[in-house]
């Protein structure tokens, strides 16, 4: 065997023994020695998961358990019979995860002896499957995202009257989606305020129109999916009404949200008010060809279908040249909304 150590003659065994022992203690390695009948030498840092049994002549399946020994005590004699070292990794009562690297070395007056190095690796186990969780969701997101930027696109070039308008529409949209993403990136994917969300989307447009929002009521923490199609929602409200009068807009827009209990479940009810309150209806408006075109039919489809059906609810949409009356109702469950403190006693 290559020599991996070198030590100053000034130091003796005893010294270096002490100093090894506190280094395995710290590194969390285990290590065992056991002669070519399997019977153990020596052990040393054993996890605190495992023990010696007091009185006894220590056993594999007595330390390690019956399933772990048995494993250990097979592979240990592969090794005896064969001398190629064997690597394994075991599952633990608990959760934990061991690594064991098994090998024969040669003892004293060259009697073969079998060393064992166990490591605890469940902290990095656990990292690992939390990457590849994070993986699988960042390619499903990824998945529903681009199929909602494909959908956009589409629907974008139809209600279009021009190609101009169809880039200047379909690249807000596109903010718009990209700025409900980098508020749900810094959350850490976890969520994100309605109201955060409506300030940001506001602020997309800012540069043509200062846009002031009066929001009241409660400030759901919004899942990330819901983030996106609200995001996109509220982005077409703004849009909408800028194009529908641009009077109600200098009068400001006031956006509500309150808890409400409908068919026995609770539900958001998210109201939006630009003007005066349901004039005309939606349908009735585009008919007579009043003001709004395309982008308002557009808007529509999505404010009354997609964004409601996203998120299991429905929606009620009013449009006049005054303005826009948009309320809509989605169940509070944990798909849409994350449950926050005192929430289990609003629901008993």
């Amino acid at each position: 065997m290559r020599r991996l150590t070198w030590h100053n003659a000034s130091q003796s065994d005893e010294q270096l023994r002490e100093y090894l022992i506190l280094a395995l203690l710290r590194s969390r390695a285990c290590v065992t020695l056991q002669d070519d009948a399997l019977q153990y030498l020596y052990i040393a840092n054993l996890p605190h998961i495992w023990s010696v049994p007091e009185g006894e002549t220590p056993k594999d399946k007595t330390v390690f358990g019956h399933s772990v020994g048995r494993q250990l005590d097979d592979a240990k004699k592969v090794v005896l019979e064969t001398g190629r070292s064997e690597k394994l990794e075991v599952m633990a009562e608990g959760g934990h995860v061991f690594e064991i690297h098994i090998e024969t070395i040669s003892g004293v007056e060259g009697i073969t002896q079998v060393l064992t190095t166990i490591v605890d690796v469940t902290e990095s186990r656990r990292r690992e499957q939390a990457l590849k969780d994070l993986l699988l969701e960042v390619s499903h997101r990824s998945k529903n995202l681009l199929a909602v930027i494909q959908s956009l696109a589409g629907q974008s070039a139809r209600y279009a009257g021009s190609l101009e308008q169809f880039l200047a529409e379909f690249q807000g949209r596109i903010f718009s989606l990209s700025n409900s993403q980098d508020l749900v990136t810094e959350s850490d994917w976890f969520g994100v305020r309605l109201f955060d969300l409506a300030r940001a989307q506001r602020a997309l447009f800012d540069s043509k129109r200062v846009i002031p929002i009066s929001m009241t009521g409660e400030n759901p923490l919004l899942t990330p999916n819901a983030a996106l199609y609200i995001g996109l929602g509220l982005h077409e409200l703004i849009a909408a009404t800028l194009v529908v009068g641009r009077a109600s807009a200098d009068q400001g827009i006031l956006l509500t949200c309150k808890t409400v209990m409908r068919q026995g479940r609770l539900c958001l009810v998210v109201n939006w008010n630009a003007g005066e309150r349901g004039r005309v209806d939606t349908k009735e408006a585009l008919a007579a060809g009043e003001a709004g075109g395309d982008r308002t039919a557009f808007s529509a489809l999505l404010l009354e279908t997609v964004l409601p059906q996203s998120l299991s609810g429905s929606a009620e949409l009013s449009i006049s040249p005054d303005g826009i009356d948009y309320s809509m109702v989605f169940p509070k469950t944990e798909y849409n909304v994350r449950r926050e403190m005192g929430e289990d006693l609003l629901r008993a």
